[in-house]
Order: C-alpha cells, then structure tokens, then sequence
C-alpha cells in the first residue's frame, strides 16, 4: 500500500471505509461462490435444450390416455400432447424417449431424457435428486355420482345412501373412516371389480361410489352417466420431473403450467383425453 492511499485511508469516514470493505467481502464472496458452481441461473439442461433445439422427454409409453404408441406406432396421450406443447412453446423439437416406469429416475438422473413426463406421482423422497414442477394433473380419490343425482353434492350427503367401493382399495377405508368420523349412516357396498361399481351406479342399484379421478373420467368418457361430486377427496398429484441441478428448465415448466392453467388449455386436454365432464 503506497503512502499516500495510507494517510487518505486513515482520514476517510468511517462509514466510506466500511462500506468499501463490504463490497469487497461481497465481491471475494461472490467469486468463490462462482468458483465453485454456486451460480443458480447455470442450467446445462436448458443450454443444451436451446443449442441443439431437442427436448428429450422420458415416458413409458403404456398407460393410456396419458401416453401410449397409436396404431402407427406414434406416441400419442395426454402427456404427449403436454410434452409436444411445450416444445411449440420453447421452439424446438421433442423426443420421446420410452423406458419403463422403473427407470424414469434413472434415465433423467444420467442424461438420457431432459424431463420425465409419464402420469408420474410426486415423490417427496426424490426432492433432493430431482425437481418437481407444480401439478399438473390430479389423479386423487373422488365422489362420483349419477348425473342427474343433484342431493349428492359432497360427502356430508351421503347419510342414508348406499356407497360402493372396490373391496380393499383406498376408497374403501376412506368410506369406512367417513362412516365413523362425520357420523354418517352409509351402507358401504364392496365389490371385487372397478366395473361392477359403475355398473351398479348406472343401474341404480348405489347412490355413489368412490374410484380416482382418472378411472371415472374413464368411464364418464364411455359414456357412463355420471359426475364427479364436490371437492376431491384425496390429492395424487402427477408432475414434471427434471434434474435437480436445472432452475432454469424447472421454471419455464412451471410458468408454462401456470398460463395453461389460467387459460383453460389444461381442462381443454383433459377433455379431448376423457371425453365431456
């Protein structure tokens, strides 16, 4: 330090000198923070998503109407069309990459695929591996009743009424927990296939019954005269996965979610997936 910054140093204000040191504590922060790959705009998904216009998807294509190969052989679904939307969206091109269920993860997790898109559930056990954009989909527990059923608006109005589930199934112990903790008379009819409830519900045999919101939408799309009554019952929310180290990816997903949702473009593919609501 020369001898002149040494006796301006020594007559600068004390506010003028700390403040400088701060800045130089931030700045010696900030470089090593970048030094050491701290920067949370890097994300080599989108660089590479950008640079070689691809947006590799990872799905197995054997679950419809969310993904399944057409009878030319063409990828087609739900997922599909959320997938090919997003490429539109970002202007570049989408391929699919199809692996079993089991080796999703994996597949994301050593490059293979830039995003998962399969009806997959969230996971909080991954967080730390992966990250989850928001919902998208919501294949929870529901209440489905007749269509032109209007005294059964929710849960709180089935006393008295006779309630099929599938014996054993996740709407079977929430009938019998409903029974108990809202004080509810209910006859809970269990049956052995998930055909036979919408069967008894069409031919009046039941009241209401209970299935996930992906099979009854199902059936209603068959055809099948019935409505999904009041709030859901459960939530099994299916979400976009990518790698965990990609903030930029997870953000253009999420943003793109959001608009679609607003818009009403989610409902609109659920629709053209399900059939009418």
């Amino acid at each position: 330090m020369s001898p002149l910054f040494a006796e301006r140093l020594r007559h600068a204000p004390r506010w003028l000198i700390a403040l400088a040191t701060l800045a130089l504590l931030g700045l010696f922060a900030w470089l090593v923070w970048r030094a050491f790959g701290g920067d949370l705009r890097r994300d080599d998904t989108w660089a590479r998503i950008q640079r070689e216009g691809l947006l590799r998807v990872g799905t197995e294509a054997s679950y419809p109407p969310f993904e399944f190969l057409d009878e030319q052989g063409q990828f087609a679904g739900y997922d599909v069309d959320l997938a090919r939307e997003l490429g539109a969206r970002w202007g570049v091109e989408v391929q699919f990459v199809n692996v079993h269920f089991d080796g999703l993860y994996d597949a994301l997790l050593t490059g293979k695929c830039d995003l998962i898109i399969s009806a997959l559930p969230y996971d909080r056990t991954r967080t730390r591996d992966v990250g989850y954009s928001q919902t998208y989909f919501d294949a929870g527990q529901a209440l489905v009743t007749a269509a032109d059923n209007t005294a059964i608006q929710g849960v709180e109005d089935l006393d008295a009424a006779r309630l099929a589930v599938e014996l054993g199934a996740e709407g079977h112990q929430l009938a019998r927990q409903y029974a108990r903790d809202k004080g509810l008379v209910v006859e809970v009819v269990p049956m052995r296939e998930t055909l036979d409830l919408f069967e008894a519900l069409r031919n009046g045999e039941v009241d209401a019954l209970i299935a996930d919101k992906v099979t009854a939408l199902q059936y209603q799309g068959l055809g099948y005269p019935i409505r999904l009554a009041g709030p859901q019952l459960t939530n099994a929310p299916y979400v976009i996965a990518t790698p965990h180290d990609a903030p930029v990816t997870l953000a253009r997903v999420d943003e793109a979610l959001a608009e679609w949702r607003a818009s009403g473009w989610l409902e609109g593919l659920t629709q053209r997936w399900f059939g009418g609501q």
